[in-house]
C-alpha cells in the first residue's frame, strides 16, 4: 500500500527559505546603491531644467535671471535672502528676477521664477565654479565663471554625479565622476 503525502518536508522548507533569503539579500544589496544613483542622477537632471529655463527666461525677457541657493525657511515664506556658496545644508535653488542686479532676492523687487525641492539631509551639492550663483545675462549668456555642479548621495563618496555648465549658459548632464564634495 502506498502512502500519499500532503505539504512539505522539513529540509524542502529549509532549502526554499534559505533561496529566498539569498536572494532578497542580493535585491536589497544593490537596490541601495541605485536608490542612490537615481537621485543623484534625478536632482542634477532637475537643476539642468532650471538652469536651461533661467537661461531661455533671460534672453527672452531682457532682464538679468539668477540661478541661486536661499535658505528653505526664507524662500518658503517669500523673504529676502542673499545668494551664498554654499549650495546645500537646508538649502534651496531658486530661479529669480534679479531687478536691482545685487544678488540678493528682495520680494517687493524681484520675482522668484522656480524653485527645487530642498537638498535630502545627508547628501551634498558643490559647484566648483567659486561662485555664489549662475547670472545669466539678457543674452543667455552667464556673466559668472562656469563650472561644474556634483552631487554626492553619500559621505563615502561612491556615487557621485555631474553636470558642467558652459560659458554660453548651457547645461550637460555629465554622469558618473570622480569628483568629491568637501
Amino acid at each position: 500500500m502506498k502512502k500519499i503525502q500532503y505539504g512539505f518536508t522539513l529540509l524542502e522548507l529549509m532549502v526554499t527559505v534559505a533561496i529566498v533569503g539569498i536572494i532578497a539579500t542580493i535585491a536589497l544589496w544593490n537596490s541601495s546603491d541605485m536608490l542612490e544613483e537615481n537621485r543623484a542622477e534625478n536632482f542634477l537632471l532637475e537643476l539642468k531644467r532650471n538652469i536651461s529655463y533661467a537661461r531661455s527666461q533671460a534672453a527672452s525677457t531682457d532682464e538679468v535671471v539668477i540661478l541661486c541657493t536661499g535658505p528653505y525657511g526664507k524662500v518658503k515664506r517669500n523673504e529676502e535672502f542673499s545668494c551664498t556658496k554654499k549650495w546645500d545644508e537646508n538649502r534651496v535653488i531658486t530661479v529669480f528676477i534679479d531687478m536691482d542686479n545685487n544678488l540678493t532676492y528682495n520680494p517687493s523687487t524681484d520675482t522668484i521664477l522656480r524653485a527645487m525641492n530642498k537638498i535630502k539631509g545627508n547628501d551634498k551639492v558643490q559647484f566648483t565654479g567659486n561662485e555664489k550663483s549662475l547670472r545669466f545675462n539678457t543674452s543667455g549668456r552667464i556673466t559668472t565663471s562656469p563650472g561644474d555642479f556634483i552631487y554626492c548621495p553619500n559621505s563615502d563618496n561612491e556615487n557621485n554625479k555631474a553636470l558642467t555648465v558652459s560659458q554660453s549658459g548651457t547645461a550637460f548632464y555629465l554622469g558618473d565622476t570622480a569628483q568629491k564634495c568637501s
